[in-house]
């Protein structure tokens, strides 16, 4: 937390002016709940008990059982039987996968080492043929306990959750050599909108038919999505340039693909929506030192604004329309699926 307020105060942001943070939310449910977690730093989560114990099971199944195997046969190739019980091993954790293509692959090639243990029964080599079998089986063992380490959560929404994903650490993507993480630190403003009744927040998400994440951000107010990108390269002042490549935000260090990605990324949740719902992408510049102007928005539709901006522009929007808010729990849902998250 301490890193979080000396980093904030280096950039110049201060949100101290703005409705929402003096505005009495009493008279909600869950006020309390969401105060709290609106001052808390997300930490980044630890690897799962599932997740080490793969990590020890692969080490010992691909690095130690080799060696037990060769001192049993009497072989002398070890890298062999390691890479025997590598590809094994990967072979068994595709096949628990649930996806077709991999399933037939991974049977298949789980399938050959079952003949072959099979042969070598047959041709009277016991010994081998017995460890080829219990190696194949003890794979299958590994690969089914832990193949959910690989696989998406399906994410359901809930009241009691306001928060979906997990920014990246200070140093974590959108770090410099000695900048801290711009996604980190516009993470950590839009956690504290959550104090407002209504408002949820999701990090790293991949848009319907992206192929990978592409909205750093995004809070949802019933109807209302906010998509948010963040940016900083040293100037004092951002405005939209156009240029060949299309619009850029500032016309040093940009070639459009910000503005690109973060535009197309709304235009394919406005698809898989509808047209009920108001989706509005912003860049966010994050420092309170610099100065935006004199266009804000894009010819797409595009904001751009200081991160402390961001926050009076969402929260105070989210205060003033309290009075006709509604819950949008399927918008809900659709976002938190789309989640994938840095950690």
């Amino acid at each position: 937390m301490e890193n979080a307020e000396k980093e904030l105060n280096s950039r110049g942001i201060k949100i101290t002016q703005w409705k929402w943070l003096s505005t009495d939310f009493s008279g909600y449910e869950d006020t309390q709940n969401r105060s709290l977690l609106a001052n808390a730093v997300v930490k980044e989560p630890a690897m799962s008990g599932r997740a080490k114990i793969f990590v020890a099971a692969f080490v010992a199944f691909v690095f130690l059982l080799p060696m037990l195997l060769v001192n049993l046969t009497g072989s002398d190739n070890l890298l062999i039987s390691m890479l025997r019980c590598f590809v094994m091993l990967v072979a068994a954790l595709v096949v628990w996968s649930r996806s077709t293509l991999f399933v037939v692959l991974g049977s298949a090639v789980s399938g050959l080492f079952a003949v072959g243990a099979v042969n070598s029964l047959a041709r009277g080599s016991s010994t081998e043929g017995t460890i080829g079998l219990f190696t194949l089986a003890v794979a299958f063992a590994v690969g089914w306990y832990t193949a959910p380490v690989f696989r998406k959560n399906k994410i359901a929404v809930s009241d009691d959750q306001v928060v979906y994903g997990h920014q990246p650490s200070e140093w974590g993507r959108g770090a410099g050599d000695s900048t801290r993480s711009s996604i980190w630190v516009m993470g950590l403003l839009l956690n504290k909108l959550v104090m407002i009744p209504g408002v949820y927040v999701f990090h790293g998400l991949k848009s319907p038919g992206a192929k990978r994440i592409d909205v750093e951000h995004a809070v949802s107010h019933g109807n209302t999505v906010y998509l948010i990108d963040s940016w900083l390269d040293g100037s004092t002042h951002y405005n939209w340039h156009p240029n060949s490549r299309g619009t850029v935000i500032s016309s040093k260090g940009d070639d459009g693909h910000r503005h690109a990605q973060i535009a197309n990324a709304a235009d394919r949740y406005r698809a898989a929506l509808g047209a009920g719902v108001n989706i509005i992408p912003i860049i966010s510049v994050t420092s309170g030192t610099a100065s935006i102007g004199p266009e804000r928005w894009s010819p797409r539709g595009v904001g751009l604004f200081m991160a402390d901006e961001v926050l009076g522009f969402i929260g105070d929007g989210a205060v003033d329309s309290l009075p006709t808010w509604r819950d949008r729990p399927e918008v809900r849902q659709m976002l938190a699926s789309s989640v994938v998250s840095y950690a």
